[in-house]
């Protein structure tokens, strides 16, 4: 019995050396340099920089484009691209590049604005979420941003009046969750007035992100785990984004009976009538979704699909933004040439600290704009890989032709710091944005992705981001405490994870 064990592990090992012998030095792309041990295997080699290493792969897949080039091999079938121009070519409107299933299944849900890898179905499902957070719709959200906005001024104004460090990493994503899940739940969570700004949903979110990186280095456990949120309301062993999503599953529930669309017109009983009240307005995500006329073609989704939707649109609009607020306060209140700038800026435009700060004056201001588009760059709130399919006909790179189903990535942190088109592409340059060819740098910012699969909340975070910064920097000198550089070292889990939070003092502006 031994001897057959023995002989069955021997046959296994054989076949496994000849497996890495083949995929190091005869696969299609073994001709990329690169990781021999990305080539044999993208899980362990995954592993190894995320967990081992503590969220070192993008670096270290940075490491080797400055050692070999803008092609690297990073996996079995997969090329990591820093190329600009090639990525350009990559995400243009009509690119017939598809999302990899492979990466974005098992970080998303199936049918989701995220999660959705077929092209005509995607193309749908945006259709139905673009009014949503279009340019327009953003201008009505405007005063609630800025109500909103308020709040989190008053909360930096009792931290002055009690001389009390405040957590700015918690600030941040207290504002955007509120924003946020006014917009997709139809009511704001209220984390801005919570103490510490802590808010379970956000606790979940925080918590469950910290494991991330399983969701690209092993798919399969990370498949079964997202399905297993949606199977049983009981889980043995108990998860962050299970408990995020069972918690969102409630809210959009309780959302559904207050307003059941297929009750318009309706006897409602005064119980029904307060709920509604309660909301202040209706979810215009929640609505479109579960409009069978809202687009051709759409399918109205049962309660998990739509939680599903809701859930991602809650983690994407609340972190991305948040880590922009966060990297932009640390940068501009650490550099003092840039803060008195746009606080000069800031001050005559508003001379008075009693005048609203408000979307539609502040986003004229040059340097102010200027500061954000180099704290999108520089921050990169979505650093990491965004993998697309080689589609039937193939692709020709540099010369070499790619087979249909090769996976290439890109990552925007290596993009926004292309030497080619950045100047000093390590340094925090505001100024670059105004001067020169600004229209190739804008053209050349990865941070939203481009064409088709642009980021459709890109409106609604440019908004926030005016608004928070012109009122904070307005209103506040903001002095980092216990919280330095390193604190402000990050890893990627497929969004930012800083190393520690972000406390500073805080100091009212007289004038």
């Amino acid at each position: 019995m031994l001897d057959r064990v023995m002989l069955l592990a021997l046959w296994a090992l054989t076949c496994w050396v000849f497996l890495a012998i083949y995929r190091v030095y005869f696969h299609p792309l073994s001709k990329y340099p690169g990781s021999k041990v990305a080539a044999v295997s993208d899980s362990w080699w995954e592993l190894y920089w995320n967990y081992y290493r503590n969220g070192e792969l993008l670096f270290e897949i940075d490491r080797l484009h400055k050692r070999y080039g803008p092609v690297i091999r990073v996996g079995v079938n997969t090329l990591h691209i820093s190329d600009p121009e090639v990525y350009q070519d990559l995400v243009r409107t009509n690119s017939t590049f598809t999302k990899d299933p492979h990466f974005y299944l098992n970080i998303s849900y199936p049918g989701t604005l995220i999660g959705e890898t077929n092209p005509a179905k995607h193309r749908v499902r945006r259709k139905v979420l673009a009014p949503a957070l279009s340019g327009s719709r953003v201008q009505e959200l405007a005063p609630a941003v800025l109500a909103k906005t308020k709040q989190l001024v008053k909360r930096f104004e009792e931290a002055a009046d009690k001389s009390s460090p405040i957590c700015i990493t918690s600030a941040a994503k207290a504002f955007t969750m509120d924003i946020i899940s006014k917009i997709v739940l139809g009511q704001e969570l209220g984390c801005v007035t919570e103490p510490n700004f802590r808010n379970q949903l956000t606790e979940y979110l925080e918590a469950g992100f910290k494991i991330g990186w399983v969701g690209t280095s092993f798919p399969t456990i990370s498949s079964i785990a997202l399905k297993a949120a949606s199977m049983t309301s009981y889980v043995l062993f108990p998860m962050p984004l299970f408990s995020f999503k069972r918690a969102c599953l409630n809210i959009t529930g309780r959302y559904l009976e207050t307003f059941n669309p297929h009750q318009a017109g309706g006897e409602l009983s005064n119980a029904t009538r307060q709920l509604q009240k309660s909301y202040g307005e209706r979810s215009a995500v929640i609505d479109m979704l579960m409009d069978p006329k809202a687009a051709k073609d759409h399918q109205v989704p049962n309660l998990e699909e739509l939680n599903d939707e809701l859930v991602m649109l809650l983690t994407a609009g609340n972190d991305t933004t948040s880590t922009a607020l966060i990297y932009g306060l640390y940068q501009v209140y650490t550099r003092p040439a840039v803060y008195e700038r746009i606080f000069r800026e800031l001050a005559e435009e508003f001379p008075s600290l009693e005048e609203d700060i408000s979307y539609e004056r502040v986003r004229k201001l040059p340097y102010l704009t200027a500061t954000i588009k180099e704290i999108l760059r520089a921050g990169s709130p979505l650093p990491g890989r965004l993998p697309r399919t080689v589609p039937e006909e193939g692709y020709e790179l540099y010369g070499n032709y790619l087979q249909p189903g090769v996976n290439i990535q890109m990552s925007p942190y290596i993009l926004n710091r292309h030497p080619d088109v950045w100047d000093q592409p390590n340094e925090f340059i505001p100024e670059r944005w105004l001067t020169g060819d600004v229209a190739r740098l804008d053209r050349y910012l990865a941070t939203f992705n481009k064409g088709a699969r642009q980021c459709l909340g890109r409106e609604l975070a440019w908004c926030e981001m005016w608004v928070v910064f012109g009122n904070i920097f307005r209103r506040f000198q903001i002095t980092p405490y216990n919280t330095t550089d390193k604190d402000m070292e990050w890893k990627d889990l497929i969004l930012v994870a800083y190393k520690n939070k972000f406390y500073a003092t805080v100091e009212k502006q007289l004038a």
